[in-house]
């Protein structure tokens, strides 16, 4: 990336809101080290101790979905399955209004996208209790044969989340997408 880049980064970043931003590959200890910093910022950013452990869960999901489905880097690198790491990017904001924005993005496959795309129907149009019945019956369920979770992360996303969760799929480089989620607290 060249200086002009990165200052045109600087100007589309919030001036006194943002709180984090990671991109790169993650692993368990990337979360363990990151998460040590998203702490201590919220704790000077929020003082209602429930908001602080909400956007930390969020945040811990998003960041697991990266470890585990974050296969590939940028340019269709893959990373080696036995390092149990991903690649994406996370950002967390602090809006105008006091609501926390959580970001996360990462490389799929169009196979992925399409499945990706039948779980996030559903839970962009169910509601609070929906969702807690979603969540029941997952945990009932064996995990989905392509999963390398119990297929909890997003409807948990989706339960924290204030505001219904947003999420897109833009086009990328061969046949993968770059899926992106928001949710809000």
């Amino acid at each position: 990336m060249n200086l002009a880049k990165f200052a045109q980064l600087r100007e589309i970043l919030p001036e006194d809101r943002f709180m984090l931003c990671y991109s790169g590959y993650v692993s368990e200890s990337v979360l363990e080290a990151v998460g040590g910093t998203l702490k201590e910022r919220l704790n000077l950013h929020l003082t209602e101790k429930k908001k602080i452990k909400v956007v930390f869960s969020i945040f811990v999901e998003l960041m697991q979905n990266l470890i585990r489905y974050g296969s590939s880097g940028p340019k269709g690198i893959h990373i080696p399955n036995d390092e149990k790491a991903g690649f994406g990017m996370l950002m967390i904001i602090e809006d105008d209004d006091g609501a926390i924005s959580l970001l996360s993005g990462n490389y799929v496959s169009a196979e992925e996208k399409t499945a990706m795309e039948s779980r996030l129907e559903r839970l962009l149009v169910s509601s609070p209790d929906e969702l807690r019945e979603l969540m029941r019956d997952q945990m009932r369920k064996p995990p989905e044969l392509k999963s390398k979770g119990a297929s909890l992360g997003l409807i948990e996303i989706a339960r924290r989340s204030t505001r219904p969760i947003e999420a897109a799929f833009v086009p990328a480089a061969g046949s993968q997408y770059f899926f992106s989620i928001k949710a809000y607290v």
